[in-house]
């Protein structure tokens, strides 16, 4: 059996590719032309530690649907402009009892799978086109729809879609095998369709909503 490298020891490893990252951002900066992707840069260097910090301390504290979203999006945001990519817009509605009142244990860990669904939607989007997501609360369930406006998920890959090294392109095949792993460690189930009322994909995420936060008595 392979021995897994020590926490501390990688973490040391992550923090100087951080700093290189860091020390080339500095040096784009120094040219106006490369300020905004400068910038880009150094927010995703903070997201990696801020990514890092909460492996150290295992799953890190909860924080609002709302604000893993907005992350989530500006990451896709930096990584357009860095790359160039293609235009994506994003269309969410978020009911007020998830954005603000339920918190998605391990932070971290709900940023990859949202990241990892809209790349995916990128992907099936070579031109651009449009993200929506939807999340709300049904009794003790929420539920988060990720759609996008793509060429949809072939049928003949579509039962094994979230099975390793099964992919709609030829980047790899992991990432949606990373979202139900991520989904169902946290007791979740997550399905994909194609949509029903236009070309594009549809993933269905079915989470344990926490407990409502009861308002203090006088």
């Amino acid at each position: 059996m392979n021995e897994v490298p020590e926490l501390p020891g990688l973490l040391h490893d992550l923090n100087n590719i951080f700093q290189t990252l860091v020390d080339a951002a500095d040096l784009l900066s120094e040219d106006p032309r490369w300020n905004a992707v400068s910038a880009a840069i150094l927010r995703s260097v903070e997201r990696g530690r801020h990514v890092a910090l909460s492996l150290q301390a295992n799953r890190g504290p909860g924080l609002p649907f709302q604000t893993v979203l907005d992350s989530s999006i500006a990451f896709i945001e930096d990584a357009m402009l860095v790359t160039r990519g293609p235009a994506i817009q994003f269309k969410c509605r978020v009911d007020k009892g998830v954005g603000g009142a339920i918190e998605l244990p391990g932070t971290w860990a709900w940023e990859r799978v949202l990241i990892n669904l809209f790349l995916n939607s990128m992907r099936a989007m070579p031109q651009g086109g449009l993200i929506e997501v939807d999340a709300h609360r049904l009794g003790f369930e929420v539920q988060i729809v990720v759609r996008d406006s793509g060429c949809g998920i072939p049928l003949d890959i579509l039962e094994h879609l979230f099975e390793p090294g099964v992919s709609t392109n030829s980047t790899g095949g992991l990432g949606l095998h990373v979202v139900k792993s991520i989904v169902e460690e946290y007791g979740g189930s997550v399905r994909a369709t194609n949509r029903a009322d236009r070309p594009g994909a549809e993933f269905g995420i079915t989470l344990p909503a926490a407990p409502r936060t009861q308002p203090a008595h006088a």
